[in-house]
């Protein structure tokens, strides 16, 4: 039995074999009831010829700009990717570096540490050096005025001991002889008046050696004597100053009080 032959055409627009009675081409959705059949050129037939036609005034401005755009893209990812090489090589030499430079500044930190350190320490033994100058200097005053007051007190004993030093009786085989009273040693007379030391000398509280010294004075200097008691002179400051004694052989007369 012969198969029924379906009859087609060409449809004008995608050129896709349709059926003779279709009226809308099922490849590209379009109508082909009133196209014209497009006449494809048979075997036999010579090509036509294709005439190019060649635009003048050379590549357009919106080509120019893409392609400059394009090399400076180009341009600008070979210099990053040849910073990043560049980069990646010196890489562990910048690391070294900062290690380095690490290194040296915990050195610098451990060095100002340590220079704090033994400044503090130079304060703390300044200050005992300061203390103990202190302490020495005071014991010296101290020492010396016990000193002085050694000297002193030996001085009054040995001027008690030569007023109380017995004469030695004198023997003699003839009859003992009724002998004079003794007569006292005149003592110096002290008036009032300007004094002067003839020697550094002490102002003491009271007519005793070893009473408190109230101050020293220096040999040359002038005092102002009210009166004296026994081997010492009172003498009043006209500076205010409070009244002491001083020891008469330490000064002599210049001027008598009026």
């Amino acid at each position: 039995m012969a198969q029924p032959t379906i009859q087609t055409r060409l449809c004008p627009h995608c050129a896709n074999s349709i059926a003779l009675d279709t009226l809308i081409c099922p490849y590209c959705k379009a109508a082909v009831d009133d196209a014209p059949t497009p006449q494809w050129p048979r075997p036999d037939e010579a090509a036509p010829a294709v005439k190019i036609e060649h635009r003048r005034g050379g590549m357009p401005l919106g080509s120019k700009i893409i392609l400059v755009l394009g090399l400076l893209v180009f341009a600008l990812g070979v210099y990053l990717v040849g910073g990043q090489n560049e980069r990646s090589d010196l890489a562990p030499q910048l690391e070294t570096k900062e290690q380095e430079l690490q290194e040296r500044e915990a050195k610098i930190n451990s060095l100002e540490a340590q220079l704090a350190q033994a400044q503090d320490e130079l304060k703390s033994r300044a200050a005992q050096l300061d203390e103990l100058k202190n302490t020495i200097a005071e014991r010296e005053k101290s020492l010396a005025a016990v000193q002085k007051q050694v000297r002193d007190a030996n001085r009054d004993a040995e001027r008690l001991a030569r007023r109380a030093a017995p004469v030695p009786p004198v023997r003699s085989r003839e009859p003992a002889q009724a002998l004079p009273p003794p007569v006292p040693a005149a003592r110096r007379a002290f008036e009032p008046g300007l004094y002067e030391t003839v020697r550094s000398t002490a102002v003491h509280e009271e007519a005793l050696g070893s009473s408190r010294v109230l101050s020293r004075i220096s040999s040359g200097t002038q005092i102002n004597v009210v009166r004296s008691v026994g081997e010492w002179l009172e003498v009043r400051s006209k500076h205010g100053k409070p009244p002491g004694f001083v020891r008469a052989d330490d000064a002599k007369i210049v001027r008598r009080a009026n």
